[in-house]
């Protein structure tokens, strides 16, 4: 088995590889390496909304214009960003993607308890929202992102990649 964690680097590839033009981005702790890849990276277009929310309208709005956006957020982010998920991916069906951090998994999974909530309603809120999703824990599940980012597109729904642990370099 792998080691746990995708690498920020190859992470990154993937995301170019399926041609995304912009990342909308609220760095946390968890995604800190994979921010640092993308803002050094001058052959994508990085976004810091303030909120989670503003950036499902952001992200609507250059799919809108033509673009390939990526939202990567924590799951908590995709919590507060509910309404507009709703308003601005499900209800006009919009192919957003997102990229979730699962606040909470590793110490759930690790059996040392449940560091957040937040772990577990991860699963059930994208399954209500009927949200397709797959998980990315390490290098060998980077092919999720393609299997996520065609799902939108022959859908025209959003459709998401869960990451359970935190980005390494």
């Amino acid at each position: 088995m792998s080691t746990n964690g995708a690498s920020a680097s190859k992470t990154l590839d993937a995301i170019k590889t399926l041609g995304f033009t912009h990342i909308l981005m609220i760095p946390d702790s968890e995604s800190d390496r994979l921010y640092r890849a993308i803002g050094s990276d001058p052959a994508i277009s990085l976004i810091t909304p303030t909120r989670e929310g503003e950036s499902m309208a952001i992200a609507a709005g250059l799919w809108t214009g033509g673009k390939k956006p990526l939202v990567i957020i924590q799951n908590t982010g995709l919590f507060e960003a509910g309404d507009a998920l709703r308003g601005c991916g499900l209800g006009p069906k919009v192919p957003l993607r997102l990229m979730i951090g699962w606040r909470g998994y590793s110490g759930a999974v690790s059996g040392t308890g449940v560091i957040d909530s937040a772990y577990t309603y991860t699963e059930p809120i994208l399954n209500g929202w009927g949200i397709p999703f797959w998980r990315i824990l390490n290098d060998e599940d980077l092919p999720a992102l393609g299997q996520m980012d065609r799902t939108a597109e022959e859908t025209e729904m959003p459709a998401a990649v869960v990451t359970g642990y935190a980005f390494r370099d």
